[in-house]
């Protein structure tokens, strides 16, 4: 090759496919990722300034924190398998039909 070739040579410019692709993938991951930090700390604003309503029973011997704190705990496993879902089923293909 010669240099006049190298130098003529554009830059190949960005896909609008692929720059809504990852739009849309960062739009999930802050999606998902704000629903785990409105989470996390909603529980953590409740026990600071609302215990008594996090220690009210629901039932005999079943507290609201008691419910809440494992529901806070499975929330990034439910979240997770929710981004992987959407990742084999919507972005996977995306991303193999780009690369055709």
């Amino acid at each position: 090759m010669s240099v006049t070739s190298i130098e003529s040579a554009s830059p190949a410019e960005p896909r609008s496919e692929f720059l809504d692709l990852v739009q849309t993938r960062l739009r999930v991951a802050a999606l998902l990722s704000a629903v785990m930090i409105v989470g996390y700390f909603g529980f953590m604003a409740l026990f600071a300034f609302n215990k008594p309503l996090l220690g009210s029973l629901i039932t005999p011997y079943l507290s609201l924190a008691m419910l809440l704190g494992p529901a806070l705990i499975l929330t990034p496993v439910v979240l997770c398998t929710i981004y992987v879902v959407w990742t084999n089923h919507v972005y996977d293909p995306a991303v193999r039909k780009l690369h055709c």
